[in-house]
């Protein structure tokens, strides 16, 4: 797939996961297209099973290209977006408040910012099924 941005054409590797991923996560959408910022982002309409690194290179003449990278998780894990990291699905912020922690990546490359707040880990545990369980 190729995508148009500014003038340059770049292809993308959107959706190109090894041989047998669908055995893994079944048939699956190619419906999620990168934000215009760096990150980790779980794809809500294939469960999060799937998982996309999203890469904006800018170029010197001020002309940007958004690189997306598509990556499946593990046999009974998802993708959580609180931790960017493929877990067990009762580990991890449930597939549809996805979106609702797409700003973590905000913090990625600043040196001394910190992963994840208290707030942010208070947050998620309201929603995480194994941390709701314990409190």
């Amino acid at each position: 797939m190729k995508i148009l941005v500014g003038e340059y054409m770049a292809k993308r590797e959107a959706y190109v996961l090894p041989d047998g991923a669908e055995f893994i996560v079944g048939g699956f959408r190619t419906s999620f297209t990168c934000p215009a910022k760096n990150g980790y982002f779980a794809d809500v309409d294939n469960n999060c099973q799937i998982f996309h690194v999203c890469n904006v290179v800018s170029y010197p003449d001020g002309k940007t290209e958004v690189q997306q990278y598509s990556f499946f998780c593990g046999n009974q894990t998802v993708f959580s977006q609180l931790s960017l990291t493929c877990t067990f699905p009762e580990e991890a912020v449930p597939c549809n408040n996805a979106p609702d922690f797409f700003y973590v990546n905000d913090n990625i490359g600043i040196e001394k910012a910190p992963f994840l707040t208290d707030n942010d880990v208070q947050r998620a545990s309201q929603l995480i099924p194994l941390y709701k369980s314990k409190a």
